[in-house]
């Protein structure tokens, strides 16, 4: 497939707002419109690596959230959860979807919903801490 191809294929899957930038053999940055509460891009990256694509975070989502909000207890099994319902793949901090049967589209679609969902961990967090009933228990 060729890079026009792919982007013909994310912009009718996800959003005409789409685009690819070529950055060195076999790796393109993904432009899209989605962002981190603080207003940075969410990182997306496609690559080539011994004949499989996929993209990925590089690591920059757990970077976003603190490390104790997704390595033990409820925060764990929700991050766990999200990659197994979005058939993204942890790799020591490194988010990965691989890229099945040409589908770049829907692909990237469920990367994207599975970043965004990963990011509200920390919404769980501040909602727990500020909840009137928990200061009540503590």
């Amino acid at each position: 497939m060729t890079s026009e191809t792919i982007i013909q294929d994310f912009r009718k899957k996800v959003c005409e707002g789409i685009n690819l930038s070529s950055e060195g053999s076999n790796r393109y940055i993904v432009f899209t419109p989605f962002m981190f509460d603080d207003g940075d891009h969410l990182p997306i990256i496609l690559k080539l690596e011994s004949n499989n694509w996929f993209l990925t975070d590089e690591g920059h989502t757990f970077m976003h959230i603190s490390y104790d909000d997704f390595e033990h207890g409820t925060r764990a099994e929700i991050i766990d959860t999200v990659l197994l319902s979005y058939g993204i793949k942890n790799t020591e901090g490194e988010l990965r979807a691989y890229i099945e049967n040409d589908n770049y589209g829907d692909t990237l679609y469920s990367f994207i919903q599975g970043l965004i969902k990963i990011t509200d961990i920390s919404y769980l967090k501040r909602e727990r801490d500020q909840s009137p009933c928990i200061s009540k228990i503590q």
